[in-house]
């Protein structure tokens, strides 16, 4: 943004910059490959706070099952860590939070935690500088109180709900078997049939090619095979038409769970 001095505004400008940096661009219903850098957006909890009002605490356990499930979708394709992030806090008062008084005639834009000043306006206020310009001040109401009346659901001001942003760093549950750790070492393809070298544990482990490493009805293989003792295993895609696309070669436990995976194009060796 700071070499081009294109606008973020929309959302167009900020996906273009995530894609020229190698990231996906996941939508509601895509859940990716599982593989490198993707970003996405979910849930309408800013929308329906300012919609619902008091309300909204009614739907908040919905909202953020939601949130879960669209978690582990995104586990179930692969994914090795999700970073939750949000833009801002809000504060939620059922019956209106407390008005602080502004007169219009002293504000160019007045909102509810908010308001920016006329040049040359005198006000009891107290002026606080952006953080994306300093040269840019902005009125803040005091504690929790609201420059608008019947205000239920408001943000942009300095309280503690407001300023305070987690950030959720999520991993799957691991395979269960302590001390596993085994490394796809080599992939050759011939055809339509994959073998592959592991180093490490691999006894117990299969091998499976998969168009979304965490679930197993995404297979394309005829089945999947056991790795043997010399750390090799061989399987085969079925579908003739699949060869020269995307996939991820992955290995599983005999529960089925992820050990390691590798993105491959199918009879075209590995990326």
């Amino acid at each position: 943004m700071a070499d081009t001095g294109q606008s973020l505004k929309g959302g167009h400008y900020l996906k273009k910059l995530l894609a020229d940096a190698g990231w996906d661009i996941l939508e509601r219903s895509s859940n990716g490959r599982g593989n490198g850098n993707a970003w996405c957006e979910f849930g309408d909890i800013d929308h329906e706070g300012h919609e619902r009002g008091w309300k909204l605490a009614k739907y908040i356990d919905s909202m953020l099952l939601e949130i879960q499930d669209r978690i582990f979708q995104l586990f179930k394709a692969g994914w090795k860590s999700i970073r939750i992030v949000t833009d801002h806090g809000w504060l939620l008062f059922p019956g209106g939070l407390p008005k602080t008084e502004l007169p219009s005639a002293l504000a160019d834009n007045k909102w509810g935690r908010c308001a920016v000043i006329k040049p040359g306006a005198n006000t009891n206020e107290r002026m606080y500088p952006w953080y994306w310009n300093q040269d840019q001040h902005f009125a803040l109401s005091d504690g929790i109180s609201c420059f608008r009346k019947g205000e239920e659901y408001a943000h942009g001001g300095l309280s503690f709900q407001e300023c305070l942003t987690l950030e959720l760093s999520i991993h799957p549950r691991s395979s269960g078997i302590p001390g596993v750790s085994v490394e796809v070492t080599d992939i050759v393809w011939k055809g339509l049939r994959c073998t592959i070298v592991v180093e490490g544990q691999g006894a117990g482990l299969s091998v499976d090619i998969r168009t979304q490493p965490g679930d197993a009805s995404s297979s394309v293989v005829v089945s999947a095979k056991a790795i043997k003792e010399n750390g090799t295993a061989s399987v085969v895609v079925e579908n003739e038409e699949l060869e020269g696309t995307d996939a991820t070669l992955v290995i599983i436990n005999t529960n089925g769970e992820l050990v390691a995976q590798i993105a491959t194009v199918i009879g075209g060796g590995h990326k």
